[in-house]
């Protein structure tokens, strides 16, 4: 009786395997892709922060300039972001450019804002089953730091 039990389950495994594979495979891809967003953000959010400490404590800004930022400390600070350093040419990010970084002055406060356009390793859009067409998995990562100008 045992003997027959056996030879009965000797596939089984490799069915059950087959079946519970697609979504083992999905729940990692899901965690990879979300471990991937929260490193970018944080990533993302340093370089940020930093911009804004260079553009404060830089001598150009400050109360007796009418706090403006002029140009020449813009261009690094835009340096600082994408390389994470001024001496640095290797980017922190793939694909943050310039063009995605703005500064702004109100009174006594300074705002960095930086959007990066995250895209997914695997694909880049999940099909729709019911019609024709597919998700858009791309989203962007817009980050924003403010912070009080010294006197």
């Amino acid at each position: 009786m045992g003997k027959k039990l056996k030879q009965n389950q000797k596939g089984l495994a490799a069915i059950e395997l087959t079946l519970l594979l697609p979504f083992l495979l999905f729940s990692l891809f899901v965690v990879t892709e979300f471990s991937r967003v929260l490193y970018q953000y944080n990533a993302l959010n340093k370089v940020v922060r930093n911009a804004s400490r260079y553009i404060i404590s830089n001598p150009e800004f400050s109360s007796a300039n009418g706090n403006t930022v002029t140009n020449a400390t813009r261009i690094k600070a835009e340096h600082l972001l994408i390389y994470g350093d001024l001496a640095s040419t290797q980017e922190i990010l793939p694909n943050l450019f310039a063009s995605t970084f703005s500064v702004s002055v109100t009174d006594e406060f300074i705002t960095v804002t930086a959007s990066y356009p995250w895209q997914p390793i695997f694909t880049d859009s999940l099909p729709k089953f019911v019609s024709s067409g597919s998700y858009d998995l791309s989203f962007p990562l817009v980050t924003r730091y403010t912070m009080r100008a010294l006197p």
